[in-house]
């Protein structure tokens, strides 16, 4: 598997919500290692959590309203 795999959406074409999730969680994880703070780490935790929860929500909206049309 090639890196420029790990970038691409469903369709195949590049997408930028996977490349700022994966640049912005190795940002992150570097931080953390670096500075090892508490509230750093809950920070993490919680944009995990909102992005995770996000992209679950966003995936099965736009398939209803594209299965609708």
């Amino acid at each position: 598997m090639k890196i420029s795999e790990l970038f691409k959406g469903d369709k195949g074409e590049f997408s930028s919500k996977r490349f700022v999730g994966i640049f912005g969680a190795l940002v992150l994880f570097g931080s953390m290692v670096y500075y090892n703070s508490d509230k750093l780490v809950e920070a993490v935790e919680f944009i995990t959590i909102f992005s995770l929860g996000y992209t679950v929500i966003d995936k099965y909206t736009n398939g209803k309203n594209n299965a609708s049309q």
